[in-house]
């Protein structure tokens, strides 16, 4: 019970219930009990340490369909998740000869993303707001905020918690921006979530439509090599990442946000969500039962 208390002061505050969230009040219910009536026999265990993570995150909804089950004891669980949703993590690992997830994804900020994303892409997302002419895309460091907006440069005075980005052209239709979301499990895109978005709410997280699509057929193979190598870079073993395409640049990608305890696209159609957690899930278990 005290983890729980702990995790809700830690998150409670950044649940915006937005028509996404009410609406998977019934969908992850409905998922988990779908997966749990197929899944196989029991093959492995999984823990989440320091935070638990509540059925509706992705990994967990994922796992629910394969042969990997919850445990609370980190002795004998054959991987322990570092779950923890600050942006910046001091976590005292446990005591365990478990596989962990996520041991090296310690910051998460906007900042480390930009610094990461730079060494392995050779060019910058990250801009010097008290330098560059012209427009920046101006967010919170901090995880999970969804508060950007277009300022221009050069300014005078920076806001200290914030990061000013290059303003990637994403548009894809008059008045609809693109957003690829995706869902990585061992360095590897697993699943791509494409969502559409009015343009002047491209910031936000409301959605004109989300739709699957295939990481093989979305990105080229050097695009996927270099985002294994950031995978590597953040350490990240499992999470997702919010990918740009900049169409005035001839489709240059940009990685602009990154987050290790993820949630599900609730706002798309359930079969083919159902579809993406699968093979999420699916993934995820390769990872865990690995030597």
């Amino acid at each position: 019970m005290k983890r729980w208390l702990d995790y809700w002061r830690t998150v409670g505050g950044r649940i915006t219930w937005d028509r996404s969230v009410l609406r998977g009040l019934w969908i992850v219910p409905y998922l988990q009990f779908r997966h749990r009536m197929s899944r196989p026999a029991k093959r492995g265990t999984i823990a989440y340490y320091p935070q638990p993570a509540g059925p509706w995150y992705t990994l967990p909804l994922a796992l629910a369909g394969t042969g990997i089950r919850l445990t609370r004891d980190l002795k004998t669980a054959d991987a322990v998740m570092i779950f923890d949703d600050r942006t910046v993590s001091d976590v005292t690992l446990p005591h365990t000869q478990a596989k962990l997830l996520n041991v090296l994804a310690t910051d998460i900020s906007k900042a480390h993303v930009g610094r990461v994303f730079e060494a392995v892409f050779g060019y910058p997302l990250t801009l010097d707001p008290l330098t560059h002419l012209g427009p920046m895309v101006q967010k919170s460091d901090g995880n999970g905020l969804h508060d950007g907006q277009i300022v221009q440069g050069p300014l005078s005075a920076p806001l200290v918690d914030c990061v000013y980005q290059h303003p990637v052209e994403s548009t894809v239709r008059k008045g609809v921006t693109e957003d690829l979301r995706c869902a990585c499990v061992g360095g590897v895109v697993v699943q791509v979530f494409r969502k559409e978005k009015a343009c002047e709410s491209r910031f936000q997280a409301v959605y004109l439509e989300t739709t699957l699509r295939d990481p093989d057929t979305t990105f080229s193979r050097e695009e996927r090599q270099l985002i294994t190598q950031f995978c590597a870079a953040m350490g990240l073993d499992f999470g997702s990442m919010d990918v740009l395409r900049d169409y005035s640049e001839g489709g240059r990608l940009y990685i602009v946000d990154v987050n290790k305890t993820c949630m599900p696209v609730l706002s798309m159609p359930v079969g083919e969500l159902e579809i993406g957690l699968r093979r999420i899930g699916k993934a995820a278990e390769a990872l865990i039962l690995s030597a």
